[in-house]
Parts: structure tokens; sequence; C-alpha cells
């Protein structure tokens, strides 16, 4: 059975990052650089544990439902393209740091990567309300 108090607190969390996210961006462009990284490590902190203690179990529990096999290629994408916005968002922030060697300008990826976070996170609310539409 699923925990409809998981599900409202995750929904919850997501739309608080969303809002990190914008208030990160616009950090950015006000030139407040120190802040937007903070906001933005805060941000990619909480979503990990989101992956972690909710959307990975919840994702394991759908092995044994029947779902549609349109929902299954969303969800697929789903989990793919947020794995690869964490990885991104790891990837630029170490760039930035001068950990790794970025080939161009990790700045230019920025845009991109937020864009796509917030469609996984689109994503993500419309696959909530595929499963649970009684929400």
């Amino acid at each position: 059975m699923v925990d409809v108090t998981v599900i409202i607190g995750n929904v919850g969390l997501q739309l608080f990052i969303l809002l990190l996210l914008a208030f990160s961006s616009y950090m950015a462009h006000s030139r407040k650089m120190k802040i937007h990284c903070s906001l933005m490590g805060a941000a990619l902190f909480m979503q990990l544990l989101a992956i972690v203690f909710v959307m990975y179990p919840s994702f394991s529990a759908f092995s044994g439902m029947q779902i549609s096999s349109q929902l299954l290629v969303e969800l697929w994408v789903h989990h793919i393209a947020g794995i690869l916005v964490m990885l991104l968002v790891i990837y630029i922030n170490l760039a930035v740091k001068g950990s790794v060697h970025f080939l161009g300008e990790p700045y230019r990826l920025m845009r991109p990567v937020v864009l796509l976070w917030f469609l996984v996170l689109l994503g993500g609310m419309h696959i909530y309300i595929s499963l649970y539409p009684a929400l």
C-alpha cells in the first residue's frame, strides 16, 4: 500500500526544490554566485535524499504492478533524465570549482540543465497524477 503522506511530502519537497532553483537562478543573474552555489548545493542534496529514500523505493515497488506501457516508458524517461540532471549538476559544480577539466565553458550548460531539471520535475508530477489520480 502507498503511504499518501510520503507522496504529498515528496511533492512538497519537489516544489520547494523548484523554488530553490528559481531563487538560485535569480541570485546567479544578480551576480551573487556564492549564494547561488550554496542554494544549488542544497537543492542537489535534497534531491539526492528524495531519490534515495522516496523515489528509488517507489520505483522498485512498481516491478510487481500492472501499469501501462506508456507509463512505464514515461517512468524510464523520467528516471534516466533525472539521473542525467544529477550527474550534470555534480559535473558542472566540480568543473566550476576546478576539480575536473571541462571542455568549453561549464556556465553554458547551466541553463539547459536547469530547464531539464524543471522538465523532469514536471514529468514526476505527471507520473504521480497518473499513478494516484485520487490524490
